[in-house]
């Protein structure tokens, strides 16, 4: 990948890889709720121990972040995702043999979460770095494979279960998996063929970033909005189930989050593409929306109102996947990506890791999801709230020293340009330098 091939040519053939990794990656994590009614019955165990499953494979797909973000920065982006692909692979078929929760606690949850979640970091980083003019719209269309992950699989696995027994189904997983490594074969790595000093992504675990108010900021608004979306994920098909729809209709909920995420990705790589649109005002106000729409979901038991609440949630939610990558970028620069996203994962994890559990407990004990989606609500508006605290702009801060590290590779003639003046500048007699 040479200079002028930065956001063309095979970066468009990234983008394309990374679309079907996050439909592999999230196809299943995202659509657990499908498997959580699987495993209600089958091991007959309560609300609260089952979403567990679903819980901890989110939080280690999360929580794994740091480390594969070192192991992306060490190893590059094509053998992490490989590697990444076959412990979940592997995870699939443990799954397959379970006796009892407590196996798919370690196989299904852990196995499978930290294999997906080793894999996801290149799948986003790589798209990252091919890209900078046209980095929203990018990245906006690579993370819509997590929607159309949430269309296809709930569908799938549907079909599977009335086919096969559940433990087949998750063998055909396994093999369907497989197929991040045949994503991480298209992902070449990016040649500089220029001279500039330009720091590169560190190799080693960073934490540098962390002493930013607004990366700070951004880590607690991932910690309360994944608690809330691990309650709506995981629990919205049980909720559906449980006022008198079927399996079948409730599984379809999950399918039109995905389309409507789908939808919302591409929607919002595109709108904060504009340079007229703040990607972090349209990221607030997606987060509000939701926690609103959450509020109102006991309200009615309808059918057609439920799937009008599964809409609003996937829509708005894709600013989640599509301008998180953004906004890391503009806080932390390009050279802090991969850390900083490691480390936001750790707080997403916590998040997901007791959302849906906590949520589960409060329906064994008054056996109504009530609660649960006015908690979710809650946390997604205060999710919200938190972006709009007010702090010193990081930006202002970075010196001159820093934009030439952060610079995209497209940009090193400009920055040689900066360079240039700001020594003639300092350079000159103080009495040559006109005022300000």
């Amino acid at each position: 990948m040479f200079l002028h091939e930065i956001d063309r040519g095979w970066s468009w053939v990234v983008v394309v890889t990374s679309f079907i990794a996050h439909m592999l990656i999230y196809g299943v994590s995202w659509t657990y709720g499908i498997f959580n009614m699987v495993f209600l019955d089958e091991f007959k165990g309560n609300a609260g121990a089952t979403a567990w499953i679903g819980s901890i494979n989110t939080a280690c797909l999360l929580v794994i972040g740091p480390f594969a973000s070192v192991l992306t920065n060490r190893f590059g982006c094509r053998p992490v995702m490989a590697v990444g692909g076959v412990i979940a692979a592997a995870g699939y078929v443990a799954s397959s043999f379970a006796t009892d929760i407590y196996h798919l606690y370690f196989s299904f949850g852990i196995m499978v979460g930290c294999g997906l979640g080793i894999a996801y970091i290149p799948a986003i980083v790589s798209v990252t770095e091919h890209f900078h003019d046209k980095r929203t719209i990018a990245t906006g269309i690579a993370v819509s494979g997590t929607g159309f992950g949430m269309l296809v699989y709930p569908i799938l696995f549907q079909w599977l279960l009335e086919k096969y027994v559940w433990r087949q189904a998750l063998l055909i997983t396994s093999g369907i998996t497989l197929n991040l490594c045949v994503c991480a074969a298209a992902i070449f790595p990016l040649k500089r063929d220029f001279n500039v000093n330009i720091v590169k992504p560190t190799k080693t675990l960073s934490v540098s970033m962390l002493k930013k108010p607004n990366y700070t900021k951004l880590c607690i608004n991932n910690l309360l909005f994944c608690i809330a979306l691990s309650i709506a994920y995981v629990h919205l098909p049980a909720y559906a189930h449980s006022v008198g729809h079927t399996e079948q209709l409730a599984s379809m909920l999950i399918s039109v989050i995905g389309v409507s995420n789908c939808v919302g990705r591409i929607t919002f790589g595109f709108m904060a593409h504009h340079p007229k649109v703040s990607a972090q005002t349209l990221y607030v106000s997606a987060f509000g929306a939701i926690g609103v729409a959450t509020f109102f979901v006991p309200a009615s038991t309808y059918y057609g109102y439920i799937v009008a609440y599964c809409v609003i949630l996937g829509f708005f939610s894709a600013t989640f996947g599509a301008l998180l990558p953004p906004l890391l970028v503009q806080f932390l620069g390009l050279h802090r990506m991969a850390n900083g996203y490691g480390f936001l994962l750790v707080y997403e994890a916590v998040g997901t890791l007791f959302g849906a559990p906590a949520a589960g407990m409060m329906y064994d004990a008054v056996h109504t999801y009530t609660s649960s989606f006015y908690m979710a609500g809650a946390f997604f508006v205060a999710s919200a709230l938190v972006m709009l605290i007010p702090v010193p702009n990081d930006s202002k801060k970075r010196n001159l020293n820093n934009e030439l590290h952060e610079v995209p590779l497209c940009d090193v003639n400009g920055v040689i340009k900066k360079v240039s003046a700001y020594s003639l500048k300092k350079s000159r007699p103080k009495s040559l330098v006109p005022p300000a």
